[in-house]
C-alpha cells in the first residue's frame, strides 16, 4: 500500500473550470491535485520529473481533444504507464470503447457521481501501485536468479576444467574429487536457497493476485451502487425536465397573441440553461429569450432564478419597459446569488433579449411599434427580405463583474407590413460542423432566415432544424438551442 510520505498526485484535464472544481471538491484532502484546461497545458504538466500517478481526462476540448492527449501519453515511454480515466459527457458506447482501445483504464460519464469517482480513483491508484511494486519485486528476483545461474554455470565450468585437470594429474584425483564435491554441495545449497526464494516470490504473487481479486470484487460492488445512484439521479433529472418545461410559455396562449410564430427550444442535455419567457397583459405582451451560464442541471437552476425574476418584475411589479426589466433582473440575479459580495462562491449570470409589444388595438394608431432591449443577445428583423440586426448592450446580467449601475437601452422598431422578427441564443450559430469542424456562424443563420422568410413559420422552423442537423451531422451538440420567430398581421 502507498505510504503517507508523499500524497499521490492526480492531474485533472478539462476545458471547463467548473468541471475541474467539481472533481477537486470530491478528491480534495486525499491527493495532491493539479488542473489543466487544455491538452497543451496537460502535456506541459507531464514533462516534469514529478509525474502524476493518475490522470482524469475530458474528451471534448477545443484544440487537442482527450483522445489525442491519450495517444501522446501512450506513445511516450515516460508516461505510458500512467493510468488515465476519461471523465466526459460523451456517454455513447462507441466513445467508451474507443477510450479503452486507446489505453484508458476507466470511463466515467458526466454528470459525475462523487462516490463513483472516489471509488474508481482509489481503485486504479491502488492497482497502479501494486503493479509497479510487483514489477520491481519480479525484476529484483529475476536479477538474483540470473546471478545465481551465472554462479552455477561458473561452477560447472570449473568442474569441467577440474575433471580435465584430473585426467592430467591422476595423483591428485581423490583430493580434487573431494574439493569439487564440496564445491558442488555448496552450489546445491545455493540452489536450494534460490529455490526457497523463488517459492516465497510465488507466494507473494499469489497473495497479490488474491488482493487484486478482492479489489475487483469491491469495484464491481461500487459500480453497481453507482449505477443505482445514477439511475436515481437520471429519474430526478427527467422529472426536473418536466418542471422546467412547465416554465415555458403555453403554446396555445402564444398562438392566441402571436398566431404567426415558431419556437425552437432544445436543451443540450435533458435539462438546459436556455428559457423562453412570454406573458400577456392588458397593456401588451412580453416575449424574451434567456441564455444562462452553462447547460444541464446547473444551467436549469439558473433558468428557474431567471424565470422567477421575470415573473416578479412583470407581474408583481408591473414593469413593461424592456430596458428596465433587464436593469431589475441584473439586480435580482446578482443579489440572489450574493455575487455582489466578496464572499460569493459562484460567478454565474445570463444573456437576454426582451421585447414588449402593445395589444392589437394599437395597430390602428398608425404608429404600431415594438420595443426591444438586449444583454448581448440581438433582435433580428427582416423587411423586404433584407435582414437587420439590432444589437443589445454588451453587458451580461448577474455576474460578479456585471455593473449594478449599468443602464440598459431600449430600441424601438416601427412595425410595417411583411416584417418578421427573430431572437436566438448563441447555441445555434456556435454549433461545430461534422465535415470541417467550423461554426455554423451568424452569417449563415441570417442567410437561412432570409432564404426562408417567405415560408410559413412552421415551415421556417423545419428549415432551420434541417439546416442545423445537416451542419452538425454526427457531431455532438455544443450548447442549448433556442430560436423564436414571429410576425404581425397588419
Amino acid at each position: 500500500m502507498q505510504d503517507d510520505v508523499r500524497k499521490q498526485k492526480i492531474l485533472i484535464v478539462d476545458d471547463e473550470q467548473d468541471n475541474i472544481r467539481i472533481l477537486a471538491e470530491v478528491l480534495k484532502g486525499k491527493y495532491k491535485l493539479i488542473g489543466a484546461r487544455s491538452g497543451e497545458a496537460a502535456m506541459k504538466c507531464v514533462e516534469s520529473d514529478d509525474l502524476p500517478d493518475l490522470i482524469l481526462l475530458d474528451i471534448m476540448m477545443p484544440g487537442m481533444d482527450g483522445y489525442e492527449i491519450l495517444r501522446l501519453l501512450k506513445s511516450n515511454p515516460k508516461t505510458h504507464d500512467i493510468p488515465v480515466i476519461f471523465v466526459t459527457a460523451m456517454g455513447k458506447e462507441a466513445n467508451e470503447v474507443k477510450g479503452f482501445e486507446l489505453g484508458a483504464v476507466d470511463y466515467i460519464t458526466k454528470p459525475i457521481s462523487a462516490p463513483t469517482v472516489s471509488a474508481r480513483v482509489r481503485l486504479h491508484l491502488e492497482l497502479h501501485y501494486y503493479r509497479n511494486h510487483l514489477e520491481d519485486e519480479i525484476f529484483k528476483r529475476t536479477e538474483a536468479l540470473r546471478d545465481s545461474n551465472k554462479r552455477v554455470r561458473k561452477e560447472i565450468t570449473e568442474r569441467r576444467l577440474a575433471e580435465e585437470e584430473l585426467k592430467k594429474h591422476k595423483d591428485h584425483l581423490e583430493e580434487m574429487v573431494e574439493i569439487r564435491t564440496q564445491e558442488l554441495k555448496t552450489a546445491n545449497e545455493l540452489l536450494k536457497v534460490e529455490n526457497e526464494e523463488r517459492k516465497r516470490v510465488e507466494m507473494k504473487l499469489q497473495e497479490a493476485k488474491t488482493r487484486l481479486e478482492n479489489l475487483f470484487e469491491k469495484e464491481e460492488t461500487a459500480r453497481r451502487a453507482a449505477e443505482a445512484a445514477n439511475n436515481k439521479t437520471m429519474e430526478s433529472i427527467r422529472y426536473a425536465k418536466m418542471i422546467q418545461s412547465s416554465l415555458l410559455p403555453n403554446p396555445e396562449n402564444m398562438k392566441k397573441y402571436l398566431p404567426d410564430s415558431f419556437f425552437i427550444w432544445m436543451p443540450r442535455d435533458i435539462v438546459g440553461g436556455d428559457i423562453i419567457f412570454a406573458d400577456s397583459f392588458e397593456d401588451g405582451m412580453i416575449i424574451a429569450i434567456i441564455d444562462c451560464t452553462g447547460h444541464g442541471v446547473p444551467g436549469a437552476f439558473m433558468t428557474i432564478i431567471a424565470s422567477s425574476g421575470m415573473r416578479r418584475i412583470t407581474k408583481d411589479e408591473g414593469c413593461r419597459d424592456p430596458a428596465e426589466i433587464l436593469n431589475r433582473l441584473n439586480f435580482i440575479v446578482k443579489t440572489s446569488l450574493h455575487q455582489d459580495t466578496e464572499y460569493a462562491l459562484s460567478n454565474d449570470g445570463l444573456d437576454a433579449a426582451v421585447c414588449f409589444i402593445k395589444p392589437k388595438l394599437a395597430y390602428f394608431t398608425g404608429s404600431f411599434s415594438l420595443t426591444y432591449a438586449g444583454a448581448r443577445l440581438p433582435l433580428i428583423y427582416l423587411q423586404n427580405n433584407v435582414p437587420t440586426v439590432v444589437k443589445g448592450d454588451r453587458q451580461s446580467i448577474g455576474y460578479k463583474h456585471s455593473d449594478l449601475e449599468f443602464v440598459y437601452r431600449n430600441h424601438t422598431v416601427k412595425i410595417e407590413k411583411g416584417m418578421s422578427f427573430y431572437m436566438a441564443s448563441d447555441g445555434y450559430s456556435d454549433q461545430l460542423g461534422e465535415k470541417d469542424d467550423r461554426r455554423l456562424g451568424s452569417k449563415r443563420f441570417l442567410e437561412l432566415l432570409r432564404e426562408n422568410a417567405a415560408l410559413g413559420f412552421s415551415e421556417q422552423r423545419e428549415k432551420l432544424l434541417q439546416a442545423f442537423n445537416e451542419h452538425k451531422g454526427k457531431k455532438e451538440r455544443q450548447d442549448d438551442i433556442t430560436v423564436v420567430g414571429f410576425s404581425f398581421d397588419i
